[in-house]
């Protein structure tokens, strides 16, 4: 920037600190965040997830909150009534698990805790006890939410075992019990194997939700027992030549259902919470295997049992069948290996040929298992999507062959379901479950397995009915960013029976089966409704005894006696009133705030709920979902040590630079890049914007006719763009703008009135500032309140209201004459730095004849509706064959116009030759030549043969 810089970097990062905290106290002090129904004016209900406060917030969680803010700061200004509130989520063993870590002396864990979060070490012991672990971390969770500016009406607060808030959820799940979407069944589910209980994404480590698969098991039987290859495409099994096992493994010899199989020792660890009875018999080294032969029970053709060590022991079974002609790990191996086995295809792929994965093998000689598992994708992709069984009937065993006639065409998907059936029914084969995106590790530390779970509670995610009500919903949301719409419609799609209890961790009993506690992923689905009236319930003490089911079902959904109720309870008719009265105010939910890491279960599960529970008129109406945040490129992690606690980021920085960082380097469904020297540049501008505010008294003059009119347009224009791209969540394109855009404006702006040797308006200055400053508002509210403040307004800026402009011709047309004067200046410099190395004398500026410009309004007519050069020779009607030659270079110029000048021919009168003289001592200042403008009739044609077009004069500089 331009102006003089008065105080340094590190003071100015001082001053944001201390004026944020300054702000935050006024803010507290005038309430002006604390919403309540007010009938006259529109509402506006945010929300975003509350945390687990099993740690300290680090700038990871920063980006999801602020967002929210943003978003509610700049309904607040658009004139809504906006409730914002927050609450605390206790349920579940993340919060045990932590404690029990510190407990069990973590070094890693207590290592974070003291050199990354600076906590102190007498704090450090006592976090073993998990209610001090959660009470802690929850006040330094407020104290950062606080800090970075969240405009959080914080009476609503709440803890998820808060006895008032349990009877809430009591009621949740008597609601769903009734309308049958909770069952007792037995369905696979991940599992802890230490302490027996289901887990969910918010129970591992790293919060990875256990994606649970199925492996076809195929019996290739052998003189010691059973292989059971583990395989997810059974329908090649006609063409597997060979079985392979890890050489350097041991295997376990076990019974299953009387049969003696052969598997992985931490196979045979995990099918123990699959099957039932498993009898451990003795153990072999792979290596040993690989001496016997197996049976293919389909083709009953004896087949080698091949060493390789890409066979990984803890997937599945560690036994993997080799169909080399459809599997591209298994060709590669076999021919490294120079095992001399005929390849045989089973599935042909229209104008690929029946060997793929030989074929994409030889062509892209792969050289690592990287390598390997992306032409595997792309084999399985294309065979699964385009694949045709050729007739295996002539491979199969004779008792086989008319069975698998049938099989002949079958697409693969058709062809993989038979074939399944068909091993399960002749007992050739069975399903089996894995954790497809393994290792997931419990919070204890332990890998997840998957169990069949029996006599389980489960939400019946899987009902049609459900499913149904879900997908209505998912039809009727606005989804920011819009793409993320079929990630939910995919996840309603499989979502099916989920565990929704369990035996350890804090929460609420299940109402009907108290030794279950409701797990954290399925009491965290409704709680938004509870924020409503959660304040109303500390204002009148209403005990947890009187918040019965009947005085739930009424204030949510408007079922039962008033009377009956208020009698029962013993809460007056007027409190439970106003309770329902609030609660309709407030609902239902505007927006839901999150992470994309969600949506397959904590916002799935929130549609799920809402659509079982509450009529339509009450169900949410919008989803935003942002990516995560990138340190300096990476992503935070406890390995690379680059965790930022969010509390020391807003000291480092300061809020509002940490707002804007946060939420300005990417789209709202793409990561964003945290760096140290995007914060610090920041800060930087602030400060020369800070800087150039305070001088603005010394801008006492009148400015230009001209200059003011295109800076007040482009300001308008800023107005407008920036109202359209928030209302679309698009802080990126809005903070470019106000920023970045407003700030060379500005520069435009002074260069223009220095040109005419003019000084700035003042008063225009002062007024564009003040619309400036309550655009950034939104994000950078500390700083602007001071502004706003220091201008001499006495009021709250986070509460005025949000500027408006109104399209203008007008505006636009100073906008598209000050870009045809830039572009005047870009050409003239072009042929100065070309030819001349010294300054040259003057810039002649010769404008084609006025009636031309005619010409070409019509060619950029002619060529906005489709039309050609006949048309505009038709229309012009050329008097001479040099008339059409330059009729000619006009429509040739009409084709190379760009949009912005498009819209000024086609919108505005221009006179050309007026429009660069009022320019000319603007294009003079910029060239630091003096500029002369000429009609192209006074060009001197004895030294020059220079033409002139409309909008491209001829430029002579000598």
């Amino acid at each position: 920037m331009f102006w003089w810089l008065g105080i340094s970097a590190k003071e100015f990062v001082d001053f944001l600190v201390s004026i944020a905290e300054k702000w935050q106290k006024e803010w507290e002090k005038a309430k002006i965040f604390e919403a309540n129904p007010d009938k006259n004016r529109k509402k506006f209900f945010t929300t975003v997830a509350f945390p687990y406060p099993n740690s300290p917030f680090h700038l990871g969680h920063g980006r999801t909150y602020v967002t929210c803010d943003i978003y509610a700061r700049y309904m607040r200004m658009k004139g809504y009534n906006v409730l914002f509130p927050m609450g605390f989520h206790y349920t579940g063993t993340p919060i045990i698990a932590m404690a029990d870590d510190v407990a069990k002396g973590d070094k890693e864990l207590i290592d974070i805790f003291k050199n990354i979060y600076e906590i102190p070490d007498n704090v450090i012991s006592k976090l073993a006890d998990p209610l001090f672990m959660a009470n802690y971390f929850k006040d330094e969770i407020k104290k950062a939410m606080k800090e970075i500016g969240l405009s959080i009406d914080w009476r609503r607060e709440f803890t998820t075992i808060d006895p008032e808030f349990s009877s809430f959820i009591v009621w949740q799940f008597s609601k769903l019990q009734e309308k049958g979407f909770i069952v007792r069944d037995t369905h696979p589910v991940g599992w802890c194997p230490v302490h027996h209980i289901p887990v969910g994404m918010h129970d591992t480590k790293g919060d990875m939700e256990p994606e649970i698969g199925e492996f076809v098991l195929i019996y290739f039987t052998t003189d010691l027992g059973i292989l059971p290859a583990a395989t997810l495409r059974p329908e090649t099994v006609f063409g597997a030549v060979a079985v392979w096992v890890n050489p350097d493994v041991t295997y376990s010899i076990i019974e299953i259902d009387g049969k003696k199989m052969i598997v992985s020792e931490r196979s045979a660890f995990k099918l123990t919470f699959q099957i039932d009875n498993i009898k451990n018999i003795g153990n072999i080294k792979g290596s040993e295997l690989t001496k016997y032969k197996a049976i293919n029970p389909i083709t009953g053709k004896e087949i080698p049992i091949l060493p390789a060590d890409f066979v990984d022991p803890n997937v599945a079974t560690g036994v993997v069948m080799s169909v080399p002609a459809h599997a591209p790990f298994d060709y590669f191996y076999l021919k490294k290996i120079k095992q001399d086995i005929p390849i045989v295809s089973v599935i042909q792929v229209e104008g690929q040929g029946d060997t793929l994965a030989r074929d994409f093998v030889e062509k892209n000689n792969p050289k690592n298992k990287d390598d390997l598992q992306k032409l595997t994708e792309q084999v399985y992709r294309i065979e699964y999507n385009r694949g045709k069984m050729k007739d295996v009937s002539q491979l199969v065993k004779p008792d086989y062959v008319v069975f698998f006639k049938s099989f002949t065409g079958l697409s693969v998907p058709e062809a993989r379901q038979k074939i399944t059936e068909f091993l399960i029914n002749n007992g050739l084969g069975r399903k089996i479950f894995e954790i497809m995106n393994r290792p997931v590790y419990c919070r204890c530390g332990n890998e997840v397995v998957v169990k069949i779970l029996k006599d389980q509670w489960f939400l019946d995610y899987g009902n049609p009915e459900w499913k149904a009500l879900a997908k209505k919903l998912i039809a009727n949301m606005k989804f920011i960013p819009p793409e993320v719409r079929k990630d939910f419609e995919f996840v309603a799609d499989w979502l099916q029976k989920r565990a929704c209890a369990r035996t350890r961790g804090l929460g609420t009993p299940l109402p009907w089966d108290k030794k279950w506690i409701i797990e954290s992923l399925s009491d965290s689905t409704i709680y938004m409704a509870y924020y409503t009236i959660a304040h109303k319930i500390k204002q009148y003490q209403l005990r947890p005894s009187q918040l019965t089911y009947d005085f739930w079902n009424y204030v949510m959904l408007g079922i039962g006696n008033i009377d009956e109720i208020s009698s029962k309870t013993g809460i007056s008719k007027e409190i439970i009133k106003e309770i329902r009265d609030e609660f309709l105010y407030w609902y239902p939910l505007d927006i839901r705030h999150s992470g994309k890491d969600l949506i397959p279960n904590h916002l799935s599960f929130f549609i799920f709920n809402h659509a079982a529970i509450f009529p339509e008129e009450l169900w949410p109406k919008a989803i935003a979902v942002n990516g995560f945040v990138l340190y300096e490129g990476k992503k935070m992690s406890k390995s690379l040590r680059n965790i930022i606690p969010l509390r020391k980021a807003l000291r480092i920085y300061s809020p509002d630079v940490v707002r804007i960082t946060l939420t300005s380097t990417a789209d709202m469904g793409s990561d964003v890049n945290f760096s140290d020297s995007y914060a610090k540049s920041v800060g930087e501008i602030l400060r020369k914007y800070y800087e150039f505010i305070k001088d603005l008294p010394k801008y006492n003059g009148e400015g230009t006719d001209f200059a003011d009119r295109w800076l007040r347009a482009q300001v308008n224009r800023m107005v407008l763009e920036s109202t359209k791209y928030m209302d679309n969540i698009d802080f990126r394109s809005t903070v470019n703008d106000i920023l970045y855009n407003f700030d060379s404006y500005l520069k435009e702006y002074m260069e223009m009135c220095k040109a005419e040797g003019k000084e700035p308006n003042g008063k225009l200055m002062r007024d564009i500032i003040e619309i400036w400053i309550k655009l950034l508002a939104p994000f950078a509210p500390h700083f602007a309140e001071e502004i706003w403040h220091e201008l001499g307004h006495n009021t709250y800026i986070s509460l005025e209201k949000w500027p408006t402009a109104e399209e203008s011709s007008e505006d636009l047309y100073f906008i598209l004459i000050h870009e045809y004067h830039k572009r005047i200046i870009e050409d003239a410099s072009k042929i100065i730095n070309y030819y001349f190395k010294n300054t040259p004398k003057v810039v002649k500026i010769y404008v084609a004849e006025e009636e031309l410009m005619k010409v070409l309004k019509d060619a950029v007519q002619i060529l906005s509706s489709g039309g050609t050069l006949k048309q505009l020779m038709e229309k012009e009607k050329p008097s001479d064959k040099r008339m059409a030659n330059l009729y000619k270079k006009i429509y040739e110029l009409a084709v190379e116009l760009d949009d912005t000048m498009k819209k000024l021919i086609l919108g505005y009168d221009v006179n050309e030759l007026e429009v660069l003289k009022q320019g000319a001592k603007y294009i003079s200042y910029k060239l630091n030549v003096p500029v002369e403008v000429h009609n192209i009739s006074e060009l001197d044609r004895s030294k020059y043969n220079k033409e002139a077009l409309p909008m491209k004069p001829a430029i002579i500089v000598e």
